[in-house]
């Protein structure tokens, strides 16, 4: 990768240039100005025009006297030699009339008056009616008209006079102002080309500051590019690279100049084919379709190959969009994932089913007579089934959130009714709500409620919900259940008398580790949204009237089925298949009085067992000593060739293809020993109802 030419800062004798060139310009301006004053010279001829129209106007009104001198000569004397000057004044009163500005409207009216009232006269005269003639001239009314006229010129004459002096003097006034503006304009043109000037050269400074911002900028960029571990491509419009940093030529075995402005497929099949590149890679309107591809192999120059994550960013340029690939070996990723899915293997076998067996045994004890046990001993089995129940709620957490995040996370659909998985909440909260002082009231509906669910994952967010509502309560406080159907929805209700949920939390109190208790994982809330959610259903909270909080789910409400058949006659078997003692002992006293268990510890066990008769149903486990339980299903048969009911009862994620084989698939840990009973007793009865 190259660095840009770091800029150079901007010339001082530039400037100087410009500064010594500006008098000449304003020379230049200067004798413009003149060349303007110049041509102002001509308002002064404008001047001398309206003197002319005065002296126009005295020579029309002396045409009219010659005209009307000419008339009273002929009518006087009768001799038509004395009309010789009436036909010349009346042109010349023509020609002066169409002056421009020379004769007003009211001299015009009263020159053509005076005309016709001269004209009318001679013709009497000529007609031989001289009596009516000298009557006419008599009258006065020539002498009025003319009188009129001489008013009328004489006034026009006056305004013609008054007008040159107005444009004489602004004339005056307009040279002086043109004198004293050219000053000014060329005191402020200097002082604003010196301005210029010094905006010029700031601005010049400034960018020059701000390249060599750039280049510095430029030059650490270049740095972390060369420091950083990942391979970084950056690729233009057409698909050719454009830059690659020095992490990105150690992977592929290529310099820079060799891999610059080559096709990206060189290195990487990405985007192959014809026609636009960017379509091809899947950029529409600046957005990537998939901006993270795992598990691409790249070919490295001797030929081989090596597996990447390829994170794909969008650089918007002037030339177009260009793409930034970022390419990380994927090796170490794949590592950390098969270490983390071998721990996730080892916790799920080797801790949940011992610890099955601990709460098992523990809830069996629980569940003798209490008269049997001294207050010291009650004490500590609560003690016990306290912590062993909130190791596995941490191991279940740490499990679900990682099912969560690979899209692992699988939901039962069965029909069940709300209440029970309720009322086997606060079954199971007694313990911790005594260890507290805290009382448990049960409110369910008096009718089903029925959703489809999966009823272990049901029983872990009761669970959640009445485990922070019990250790939120004060001593001696209620933590109150309710079940009931709203809306067509079936609601359950975990309500509390706590100080209720912070402001400063509430706005991510279902994110994960958002936990105030001390010894909680602070993923239950994170975990319980997930399932509800999977079940199309919400969950929210509210703040309670008089204090507390209310966690409130709800799910899809459906019409109740039919009731179970019971179990009529002599005990069924039940094969039960586990390598580990304790849960198969744990597991015969809980179907005490509801089936024969039948113990196996292996396949070669199970299939001896097998010999003696076939059982009514089969507990397997998922992986046993000498194989995996399910290699047993084709051999679960009756006399008749039909297929026995199949549980699984792993603490292992169930494969899909497995799970279908099986009547229904419980969890340890995460399904109880109630759980286990009731599904045998329903698998049971279900299978006596079809014999």
């Amino acid at each position: 990768m190259t660095v840009a030419k770091r800029p150079r800062p901007p010339s001082r004798w530039r400037f100087v240039l410009v500064a010594a060139v500006t008098p000449l310009v304003l020379a230049v301006l200067v004798g413009w100005t003149g060349a303007e004053y110049t041509r102002s010279v001509a308002a002064q001829e404008a001047a001398a025009r309206s003197v002319l129209r005065e002296r126009s106007q005295m020579l029309l009104l002396s045409a009219v006297k010659d005209a009307e001198t000419a008339q009273r000569g002929f009518l006087l004397t009768g001799d038509p030699a004395f009309l010789g000057p009436y036909a010349p004044a009346r042109a010349t009163t023509t020609r002066l009339r169409a002056l421009p500005g020379v004769a007003s409207p009211l001299a015009a009216r009263l020159i053509d008056i005076k005309f016709a009232e001269l004209d009318r006269t001679i013709a009497l005269y000529r007609a031989g009616d001289i009596a009516a003639a000298r009557r006419e001239v008599a009258s006065g009314r020539g002498k009025r008209i003319m009188d009129q006229l001489r008013d009328a010129v004489a006034d026009d004459s006056v305004t013609e006079r008054a007008r040159s002096s107005e444009r004489s003097a602004a004339f005056a006034h307009y040279r002086d102002e043109f004198y004293w503006l050219l000053t000014v304009t060329g005191a402020v043109s200097s002082m604003a080309l010196l301005a210029i000037m010094i905006a010029l050269w700031r601005s010049r400074w400034e960018r020059y500051e701000a390249a060599r911002v750039a280049h510095d900028v430029a030059e650490r960029n270049a740095a972390i590019l060369a420091s950083t571990t990942d391979t970084l491509l950056i690729v233009n419009p057409s698909g050719s690279v454009e830059m690659v940093n020095d992490a990105g030529c150690a992977l592929l075995g290529y310099t820079a100049a060799e891999l610059e402005h080559r096709d990206l497929s060189t290195v990487l099949r990405l985007g192959e084919g014809s026609g636009d590149f960017h379509a091809r890679i899947g950029l529409r309107d600046g957005r990537l379709v998939r901006s993270f591809l795992p598990d691409q192999a790249v070919r490295r120059r001797d030929g081989s190959a090596v597996i990447v994550d390829v994170s794909i960013g969008v650089m918007r340029v002037r030339d177009g969009d260009h793409l930034v690939l970022s390419l990380r070996d994927a090796s170490e990723r794949a590592r950390i994932e098969r270490a983390k899915d071998e721990l996730i293997s080892t916790v799920s076998h080797e801790l949940r089913t011992p610890l099955t067996s601990v709460v098992g045994s523990l809830a069996l004890l629980r569940a003798g007579v209490r008269s049997d046990w001294t207050p010291q001993a009650q004490r500590l089995i609560d003690i016990a089934d306290n912590n062993a129940r909130r190791l596995i709620r941490l191991i279940n957490d740490m499990l679900d959130i990682d099912r969560i995040e690979s899209g692992q996370l699988t939901m039962a659909r069965d029909t069940l009714d709300v209440r029970a998985v309720v009322a086997q909440a606060a079954l199971d909260a007694e313990g911790l709500a005594r260890s507290r002082d805290v009382r448990l009231r049960n409110v369910p509906a008096n009718t089903p409620v029925m959703a489809l669910g999966d009823g272990g994952r049901l029983l872990q967010v009761v669970t959640n919900l009445l485990s922070n509502a019990i250790h939120a309560s004060p001593g001696g406080a209620n933590v109150t259940l309710s079940t009931y159907a709203a809306a067509s929805r079936a609601v359950v209700s975990v309500a509390d008398r706590g100080p209720g949920v912070p402001a400063a939390l509430r706005q991510r109190l279902f994110r994960r580790f958002q936990s105030q208790r001390q010894d909680g994982t602070g993923l239950g809330l994170a975990i319980s949204r997930e399932i509800v959610r999977r079940l199309d259903g919400s969950i929210w909270f509210e703040d309670r009237a008089g204090g507390g909080t209310q966690f409130l789910f709800d799910l899809p409400l459906i019409q109740p089925p039919g009731v179970v058949a019971a179990i009529d006659g002599a005990l069924p078997v039940v094969l039960h298949l586990d390598d580990d003692p304790d849960l198969r002992e744990t597991v015969a006293v809980a179907l005490a009085g509801v089936a024969t268990i039948l113990p196996a510890a292996s396949l070669s066990a199970a299939r001896a067992a097998l010999r003696g008769g076939a059982p009514s149903l089969a507990l397997l486990d998922m992986q046993v000593v000498d194989g995996h339980g399910p290699e047993l299903i084709p051999e679960l048969v009756d006399g008749d060739g039909r297929a026995l009911p199949i549980v699984i009862l792993s603490g292992q994620d169930v494969p899909a293809v497995l799970a279908a084989r099986a009547a229904v698939v419980l969890t340890k840990g995460r399904h109880g020993m109630a759980d286990v009973v009731e599904t045998v007793r329903r698998l049971l009865a279900a299978r006596e109802e079809e014999v």
